[in-house]
């Protein structure tokens, strides 16, 4: 299974998240800065996030983007929603050696 560059940038991106978990929100030319990631390309892949529920958005001067839950509760193997089950496939598939 090929890993699109799409869920690599979301993984990235959930990654930054998770590790500044309990801080105030991240805007998304932080995370873009800090994971490396085209900041245009970054926004569409928030707002599917958000959409899944995966992460959520707070507006105005403070805003930015945090995980709905906290990082120790996996919400990656969350099988109640359809993103999540994706990026679980992909992680699934990272986690496998190669094939001889």
């Amino acid at each position: 299974m090929k890993i699109s560059q799409k869920g690599l940038y979301a993984l990235q991106a959930i990654m930054t998240l998770g590790r500044r978990y309990g801080t105030a929100t991240v805007k998304i030319r932080d995370i873009a800065m800090e994971s490396d990631l085209p900041e245009k390309f970054l926004e569409l892949i928030l707002l599917e996030l958000k959409n899944a529920r995966i992460v959520e958005s707070v507006r105005g001067a403070k805003g930015g983007y945090r995980l709905r839950r906290a990082p120790e509760l996996n919400f990656v193997i969350d099988r109640s929603d359809e993103y999540s089950q994706r990026i679980e496939r992909l992680l699934s598939e990272v986690k496998k050696p190669p094939a001889l």
